[in-house]
């Protein structure tokens, strides 16, 4: 093999974005039904009048309940925060394990966020429906570094505009095309920041050690003292000890009926998501597209990332965010954001629909309890 031939290799083997049809069967659609899938799917509908970031940590902070087995194992249920770009709009949704948790995020988010309409989605679909002559695209975003080096964040260095401006911007497609972020999280114990059981590895090591500088060299090995970052960074991550914390899933997938706009939404969605850099701790989140360079096993990968998603499966991909994080990249967008075609309520509870907003408003108000996103669209499905 000529070395032309084996960069070729290395680079065709590179991870990349490249969007596939995926075979459904006998059917020609996926379709993800409400009533097969367990737990409650909640729609929100927010009143651009709400503190955005701040609220979404409230109600994160209030759905904090870690349960363990009498070994200690956190077995704590999961649930999502969802943005949905379907049928022309941009719409937020939340999932919840159980019916109890369900009325819980119902209540907390009506308390939080003022005069926005909360309600479970009874009927249709759970999912948006995926065809089988659409192209589908996928990714995962990772930690740049350890859990312990925290993401931007509002209680840290904090946003100039909200990061979702941005990331509800780049979701806008064609109308028939469709692109969801979702965030799955899972409380964590409180002990997150312990290291292991002989507390080795925890907060306080790490610190201590950013602190004593840094190796250098190998030939001539030597310790550079701390610099004024290495010190601040030290100080950020001692900051985690105590705070509470979710293990975290973030998933991005784009589906349109043509290939090169899939692929655009999915790579341009999740770059999005480098908003979340803090200079100071180095950490960051990275895109890792679902791909092989194989397409029947391109797609085979697509599909069990579908299926997880429409599951609202947790894995374990060692990411954990205190509050503060999390409400970064999973909370309800206020009017700082300029994203047209947001699904927003414009009525606060009680009052009269304004005579200008005509006959869409009057009909959103008075579906709430049963529309869902997608009940014109799809098949009989799998």
């Amino acid at each position: 093999m000529t070395r032309l031939n084996q960069i070729k290799t290395i680079i065709d083997s590179s991870p990349r974005y490249e969007a596939t049809q995926l075979n459904f069967g006998e059917h020609d659609s996926f379709v993800q039904r409400q009533a097969d899938t367990p737990g409650t799917l909640l729609r929100i509908r927010p009143y651009k009048e709400n503190n955005g970031i701040a609220d979404g940590a409230g109600v994160l902070q209030s759905v904090h309940d870690v349960t363990t087995n009498f070994r200690g194992k956190n077995t704590s249920d999961h649930h999502s925060f969802e943005v949905w770009f379907d049928e022309g709009k941009i719409k937020f949704y939340m999932h919840a394990a159980t019916e109890a948790a369900a009325d819980k995020f119902r209540r907390r988010v009506g308390n939080n966020y003022a005069n926005s309409e909360v309600f479970p989605v009874e009927e249709g679909y759970a999912f948006p429906v995926i065809h089988s002559d659409e192209h589908v695209a996928g990714a995962w975003l990772e930690m740049e570094k350890i859990p312990y080096y925290p993401i931007r964040h509002h209680n840290s260095e904090g946003f100039e505009t909200d990061p979702y401006g941005e990331i509800t911007s780049e979701m806008l497609s064609l109308d028939e095309s469709t692109v969801v972020t979702q965030v799955v999280f899972r409380p964590a114990k409180q002990s997150w920041t312990d290291g292991d059981r002989f507390k080795h590895n925890s907060v306080d090591e790490l610190a201590h050690a950013l602190r004593q500088g840094t190796s250098v060299g190998w030939l001539n090995p030597r310790t550079r003292p701390p610099s004024e970052k290495d010190k601040q960074a030290a100080k950020t991550i001692e900051q985690q000890r105590g705070q509470q914390a979710f293990h975290v899933n973030i998933r991005v997938l784009a589906i349109s009926s043509e290939q090169a706009e899939a692929e655009a939404r999915a790579r341009g969605v999740a770059g999005m998501f480098r908003k979340y850099y803090n200079a100071i701790t180095e950490q960051g989140l990275d895109d890792n597209p679902v791909w092989h360079r194989r397409e029947r096993k391109r797609a085979t990968q697509l599909r069990q990332f579908v299926q997880r998603m429409c599951d609202r499966e947790w894995i374990d991909r060692h990411m954990i965010m205190t509050v503060d994080e999390l409400a970064g990249v999973a909370h309800i967008p206020n009017a700082e954001i300029e994203t047209p075609n947001i699904d927003w309520r414009y009525t606060r509870r009680g009052d009269r629909a304004p005579a200008d907003l005509g006959q869409y408003e009057q009909s959103t108000s008075s579906s709430a309890s049963t529309e869902h996103n997608v009940t014109n669209r799809g098949h009989d499905g799998v």
